[in-house]
């Protein structure tokens, strides 16, 4: 994104304090992902063993996390080769999945409490943030901030820019790949929900559930014990092969950024295995980044919850710098990709630059009322943190700051190489 960015507009002499943005939402996103995985995988170790007292400490949760995230970084560090076959399993175990949502589930519901009826379904609204003995968020509060379980179905779309260096025909295929990853996912995330919420037994006792995770409440009152099992164990695979995408793009951003010269030893993040060229070193610090920002569960699961939310905050307003840039003062001198949405650019732009600034908005709020220490969301004040520190260190006097230093993304080829270089698949008259 930072290549974009000063394409964009000219804004080389700005980019620092916006990667740092990109890069934190990246890092962070990590143990976030692993970290809901790992609450799949700790459900189902409740139901086979309920009186494990070890299930409920933070230690247990965090060392599964961090298992998960070495699990999602080995094929990162192997080889393209290796990561492609592990992202096709992963695209197996989803349609198992769907398989059971679409054909087990309803078969399940017909034979033990029937389905729910339309009115139930599409009329009955609950409020779960109030917690208190008064009501202070209306209903109409609850469903604006019910916006960010959307927001968080599309972690990972982007992930195949981060590959674009990598990607034959990027000019091509990398916008093909978001557009299609992105359309997927509504496509999907429309009936799913509606045949789960339709199969549902009994809602009052999922809500009071004791599980770690309310879904296995779900599961076990529509398919027993052992199907419950069976389904949490599949999603913490399938979670944390989603957990390796975002891992990718987190070690891709890393590398770029260390590429030119942001990060302190750089020299050393930027270093690709001399087998597969792959960066390896710069998955090992997003691996270290990411264990350490997961102990925070430990102590707090408030204190995790605003990391998670930072990441999703960062995340978004990541992806509204070059949607800006490209439709203001980039306008005129960008040169759009071979597959691009032609007449539909600035229409789009438009609605994602409204939606992204509103859930921003969203994602400020209070999640939980009474607002208290354990409820309040410490998302603004991390992000404000983040924003001083970074613009601070753009700014530092006495050649410190990186406006004295920072010379804009580092060429990986020469122009000798660029001259030589075979357009293949391409018009010949494209520029390199």
């Amino acid at each position: 994104m930072d290549d974009w960015l000063v394409e964009l507009g000219r804004l080389g002499r700005y980019p620092v304090p916006i990667q740092e943005h990109i890069n934190l939402s990246q890092v962070t996103i990590v143990p976030g992902v692993q970290q809901g995985s790992t609450n799949f995988l700790i459900s189902a170790l409740q139901i086979q063993y309920p009186d494990a007292e070890v299930l409920g400490k933070g230690w247990f949760a965090w060392l599964l996390t961090s298992i998960g995230m070495f699990f999602a970084m080995a094929p990162n560090i192997v080889s393209q080769k290796v990561l492609q076959l592990y992202f096709r399993f992963a695209i197996v175990i989803f349609h198992i999945l769907v398989v059971f949502y679409w054909i087990w589930f309803p078969i399940k519901a017909s034979q033990t409490g029937g389905f729910q009826s339309g009115s139930g379904i599409f009329r009955h609204f609950y409020n779960g943030i109030n917690q208190g003995e008064e009501e202070q968020a209306s209903d109409a509060y609850c469903w604006i901030v019910s916006i960010l379980f959307g927001a968080w179905v599309f972690y990972g779309y982007d992930a195949s820019v981060h590959l674009a260096e990598e990607t034959k025909e990027a000019s091509e295929v990398v916008a093909k790949g978001m557009w299609m990853s992105t359309l997927s996912a509504w496509l999907m995330s429309v009936p799913t929900p509606i045949i789960i919420l339709f199969c549902m037994q009994d809602f009052e006792g999922i809500i009071n559930g004791a599980f770690a995770n309310n879904w296995a409440e779900y599961l076990v009152q529509l398919v027993g014990p052992s199907g419950a099992v069976a389904i949490l164990s599949l999603l913490w695979v399938d979670s944390t092969c989603a957990t390796a995408s975002c891992f990718m793009s987190a070690q891709r951003v890393t590398y770029a950024i260390s590429r030119d010269g942001i990060l302190p030893g750089s020299k050393y993040f930027r270093r690709l295995s001399k087998k597969n060229h792959m960066p390896i070193h710069a998955a090992f610090l997003v691996l270290a980044m990411s264990i350490i920002i997961t102990t925070a569960v430990i102590g707090s699961v408030v204190a995790f919850s605003a990391i998670t939310a930072t990441a999703t905050i960062a995340t978004n307003v990541s992806y509204l710098f070059p949607i800006i840039a490209r439709h203001t003062v980039g306008r005129k001198g960008f040169e759009p990709a071979r597959w691009n949405l032609g007449r539909w650019t600035i229409p789009c732009a438009v609605v994602a630059s409204v939606y992204i600034s509103f859930l921003v908005v969203i994602l400020l709020l209070p999640q939980v009322y009474p607002v208290t220490g354990e409820t309040l969301n410490y998302a603004p004040i991390m992000i404000g943190g983040i924003s001083i520190i970074s613009l601070l260190g753009w700014v530092l006097p006495f050649g410190l700051g990186g406006k004295h230093w920072f010379k804009g993304p580092q060429r990986t080829i020469s122009e000798e190489e660029v001259i030589e270089a075979k357009v293949v698949g391409g018009d010949v008259n494209e520029k390199a």
